[in-house]
């Protein structure tokens, strides 16, 4: 017959298949019998008063808490780094121009006093000076100002050839030339001011007319080398005499228009003996500045001399 369960055929009706070794008895039963077994209750065993089976629960494994806890340690470590040390972070380098910089410089009531960028501050004899600036004196701007003050009471060699030799220098190259200050009491709160111009430069396309000033205690003096021109008027004592001055003054006026200077500028160097005062010097400066001003004269260059009778 054939096996019912592989459909090979084994040409007997008892035993095994020869090809998947099912019993070849039971499938010749009747239908019926074959399916009585599917007619019957399982017997679970279990009877109406029976006790229920004892259920246990399978057992559970801690490592899902474990990587929990790692994974809290990690992060709270991970916080505690990040905000206990500043993080670097590339920044480019730029280049910065000067006038970008911005430096905190304090500010010193006596520049704005005088009305001057720098001013150099004499010492007790005139022999040095220490500068007073609300400028940073390292990034100096071209055409800054710079002044000179001083005592009255000094003399006026050292503040006249410390004061040249610092126009002259360097490191003045970028300054101009303001004013010269005279302090006119002890207290130190006037002054006397008078312009001062730096010294002539030969390499000059258009050079000046200068005009010497020389004041004695026995002569006014107007002096125009370029012209040959000596004007002496005698004088009182040695101070500004008003009078004298318009007398010596108008001379030289009328000496320099009569020249064919093509509006050539007019420069003043006062000149004063070399036993004289820084004071003194500056009271006479005060008053011919104010002469000149009328005339379009600019002033000064100031010197001393030696004067011999």
């Amino acid at each position: 017959m054939r096996c019912r369960n592989c459909g090979h055929d084994n040409h007997r009706n008892t035993g095994k298949c020869d090809n998947c070794g099912f019993g070849l008895e039971p499938q010749t039963d009747p239908v019926k019998d074959q399916r009585a077994a599917l007619q019957k209750t399982v017997d679970d065993g279990i009877s109406g008063n029976g006790k229920a089976p004892e259920l246990i629960s399978p057992h559970k494994g801690k490592s899902g808490l474990i990587g929990l806890m790692i994974f809290l340690i990690g992060a709270a470590g991970a916080i505690f780094i990040v905000s206990s040390f500043d993080r670097a972070e590339y920044e480019p380098e730029v280049e910065m121009a000067h006038e970008v910089v911005e430096v905190e410089i304090p500010i010193d009531s006596l520049p704005i006093l005088l009305g001057t960028d720098i001013v150099y501050v004499f010492n007790a004899e005139g022999t040095s000076a220490s500068p007073r600036t609300n400028v940073d004196l390292s990034l100096i701007p071209e055409g800054t100002g710079v002044s000179f003050l001083g005592s009255g009471s000094m003399s006026i060699q050292p503040v006249v050839n410390y004061m040249l030799q610092k126009i002259n220098s360097n490191d003045f190259r970028s300054l101009v030339p303001d004013s010269l200050f005279a302090w006119s009491d002890s207290t130190e709160t006037d002054y006397m001011a008078v312009a001062i111009l730096p010294l002539l430069d030969d390499s000059a396309e258009v050079q000046p007319v200068e005009l010497k000033i020389l004041f004695t205690d026995q002569w006014f003096r107007c002096i125009i080398e370029e012209f040959n021109k000596d004007i002496v008027e005698p004088s009182s004592g040695y101070a500004f005499d008003e009078r004298v001055f318009n007398r010596g003054m108008n001379q030289a006026a009328r000496t320099i228009s009569r020249r064919n200077t093509d509006e050539r500028p007019v420069h003043v160097t006062l000149l004063f003996p070399s036993e004289s005062t820084f004071g003194e010097a500056m009271e006479i400066a005060e008053s011919v500045s104010a002469k000149l001003d009328t005339l379009g004269y600019e002033g000064f260059n100031i010197k001393w001399v030696n004067v011999t009778n």
